[in-house]
């Protein structure tokens, strides 16, 4: 399934980014229209225009600056920046936040639903979800079973979006455990915990973008 192997693509970008990288880099600024595919339908990550380096630890922007002759690295607040529908909810919540790595899984997991559903608002999905129906049915229409992907993968797509995309950054799986359901089939969340944690306050639906283009 092209898709499935497009969200892979992402993803090792952002494991790459997270875990691999030194220094660790924060994108904070991750939408369709920042991934682009070459004949083959590789997905790379562009536009680091709003990227920051990230502390050791790997879980807050950081500010360099200059004293004397040396430099100093400190945890900064920034404002939220990025793309309306694909930033973190806890980035929106008024005046200065720390953007962390959770913030960028948050955007990942908006994409990954909207690589599989296309144009539909999460909410739908999660109540899809909730009700614990098919959530396949919130895959994009124009897809056919069999002929342009296949159940599972698709199923597991839209679940670990709804996974990554979780109200509460506590929620929200790492990207090593992202990469491990995409590429090691390892097990998703039970029902009970997607229900009543990750998507918990799905009111505060971020995808209302299209991807068309995807």
């Amino acid at each position: 399934m092209i898709r499935y192997k497009i969200a892979k693509d992402i993803g090792s970008a952002l494991f790459y980014l997270h875990l691999d990288c030194k220094p660790y880099i924060l994108q904070r600024d991750i939408k369709p229209r920042n991934i682009l595919l070459d004949e083959n339908f590789h997905a790379k990550l562009a536009d680091f225009g709003l990227s920051r380096i990230a502390n050791p630890d790997n879980n807050a922007v950081l500010q360099t600056t200059v004293v004397g002759s040396a430099e100093e690295h400190v945890d900064v607040q920034t404002t939220a920046v990025g793309t309306e529908g694909y930033i973190d909810p806890q980035c929106k919540k008024g005046g200065k936040v720390r953007f962390n790595c959770p913030s960028n899984v948050y955007s990942f997991g908006i994409v990954l639903l909207e690589i599989a559903c296309r144009g539909k608002r999460r909410e739908e999905t999660c109540g899809l979800y909730r009700n614990k129906g098919d959530v396949v049915e919130a895959a994009d229409t124009r897809l056919e079973i069999g002929a342009d992907f296949e159940r599972r993968e698709m199923e597991r797509l839209i679940i670990l979006g709804l996974w990554c995309s979780a109200f509460e950054t506590q929620h929200r799986p790492t990207m090593q455990k992202a990469m491990d359901v995409l590429e090691c089939n390892a097990p998703l969340p039970d029902h009970n915990f997607i229900t009543n944690s990750a998507l918990a306050s799905s009111d505060h639906d971020a995808s209302g973008a299209s991807t068309a283009n995807i």
